[in-house]
């Protein structure tokens, strides 16, 4: 009863964890810009992967094999938002991607910022 249990969970997590990978590359097919293209893919494989790798745990034909899946899953976890983080601004600094941006919050943060680091012109 708790195989066919376990391995039914494991379907669904399957079934859903593809639909997520499916929803991710149809994302990043149609969407228009980089940006968006990476936020897509992000939360595809966030939590595309995730449930594949959870289900795959869930059918793992012992407790350790089902750890190490674990194991791989935190390491997923991990590197996606850094990976993430690091594509979009290398792309930022591209300056053919910051041409069609709506609202460039980053860039007025910056502007900011080095106006307050410039120092003060003497009116001697």
């Amino acid at each position: 009863m708790l195989d066919q249990l376990l391995r039914g969970l494991s379907f669904l997590a399957l079934a859903a964890g593809s639909f997520f990978v499916f929803a991710m590359t149809v994302g990043m097919w149609r969407f228009p810009d980089a940006f968006t293209r990476l936020h897509a893919g992000t939360k595809g494989l966030t939590i595309g992967a995730g449930l594949i790798v959870l289900g795959a745990a869930l059918a793992a034909p012992s407790v350790l094999f089902g750890l190490r899946i674990a194991v791989i899953f935190l390491f997923l976890m991990i590197t996606n938002p850094i990976a993430t983080q690091a594509i979009a601004r290398a792309n930022y600094r591209i300056d053919r991607s910051r041409r069609h941006l709506v609202l460039d919050e980053y860039q007025e943060l910056r502007d900011a910022r080095e106006l307050s680091d410039s120092p003060e012109p003497h009116n001697d």
